[in-house]
């Protein structure tokens, strides 16, 4: 069974919503700055807190350093972050040393080239290996990608493959027949129609996860 990510989420209303919908995972983007769904250190670790037993919190850095991460991770408890930037295999082991009992996941982008060598250069060092559609802003475009490529990376490695970027209720079913990856994750696809608070469609998000269960 695809397991299913909302990511994006901003608030405790919101979190809780999309975990009773039946979301395995709720993403949050801790001081983000190019993205206007971030939150701070506080709201993350208040949502982490409120979110129902067995759903695991996941937030999302675009870190200046290692430091960076542990910090918020202590403050938060996650169950897992997301490296959403640039960072290298061995950042990756520093948190990995600081925080042994967290799950890494490591962003590609695919469209930037190399995506098969470069998912292939965390193994050892990252849990999971998320792709999302590369963009200016590192995600976040509502676009997606060459999902054959995204195949090739699932293929290709051994560990869990998370597929980001553009996916709908509409599109998620026949992205997991191409892809076959681990789980899905979706923001945008999901999201209130006019709005500017990035509030869920709980009907969408329902509707996203049936696509995902039935695919």
């Amino acid at each position: 069974m695809t397991r299913v990510k909302i990511c994006g989420v901003t608030s405790v209303e919101d979190a809780v919503s999309c975990a009773m919908a039946g979301a395995d995972a709720v993403g949050m983007l801790v001081n983000v700055k190019v993205s206007p769904r971030r939150i701070t250190v506080e709201k993350a670790r208040e949502i982490t807190r409120r979110l129902p037993p067995f759903i695991t919190p996941v937030i999302v850095m675009m870190p200046s350093s290692h430091e960076e991460v542990i910090d918020a991770a202590l403050r938060i408890r996650p169950g897992a972050i997301q490296l959403h930037g640039n960072e290298s295999p061995e950042t990756l082991l520093r948190i990995r040393q600081a925080l042994p009992g967290i799950r890494l996941i490591k962003t590609i982008h695919v469209g930037e080239g190399a995506e098969v060598e470069r998912s292939l250069s965390y193994k050892g060092s990252a849990d999971a290996i998320l792709l999302d559609t590369a963009s200016p802003a590192k995600g976040g475009s509502g676009a997606t990608h060459d999902w054959s490529i995204s195949g090739e990376i699932v293929s290709a490695l051994s560990m869990p493959v998370i597929l980001a970027g553009g996916l709908s209720p509409s599109n998620v079913g026949n992205a997991i027949r191409s892809v076959r990856p681990f789980a899905v994750d979706v923001s945008s696809g999901v999201e209130m129609k006019g709005q500017k608070s990035f509030i869920k469609d709980i009907d969408l998000v329902r509707d996203f996860i049936i696509g995902a269960r039935e695919a």
